[in-house]
């Protein structure tokens, strides 16, 4: 069973304030290149990435998914409001040297090498 994270892992909250800075930081993190179904821009107004890490109670490891979560261009144009029937697209999203699996996890091993190999 996988579950969200350790009750004893510490939480981290990264709030980004302009598109333009997500750019920078799929950049910068080296992101494998991506489409954002039903959507024209590449970092669209409004929108976020999600980093969840995951425990895999049964192999015993962690494990990281990143989405990117949007709006459509008809839901901006139309200010539509977001609610459970009319829900923000989701893309799984990857990193250079993190491959993911069929259900968008990678492992955090691979993760932390990923972003050691980043910062050198």
């Amino acid at each position: 069973m996988i579950s969200e994270r350790k009750p004893d892992s510490p939480k981290l909250t990264v709030l980004v304030g302009h598109d333009s800075n997500i750019a920078s930081l799929l950049s910068a993190m080296k992101f494998k290149p991506y489409q954002l179904p039903k959507q024209y821009e590449k970092t669209p107004i409004g929108g976020k990435l999600v980093f969840q890490r995951w425990h895999d109670g049964k192999a015993d490891r962690e494990l990281l998914k990143i989405e990117y979560v949007y709006q459509s261009t008809e839901q901006l144009r139309n200010a539509e409001p977001l609610t459970l029937n009319n829900p923000p697209q989701r893309v799984t999203m990857a990193l250079e040297g993190c491959p993911v699996d069929k259900d968008g996890f990678c492992a955090w091993s691979d993760f932390e090498k990923t972003m050691k190999d980043v910062l050198q």
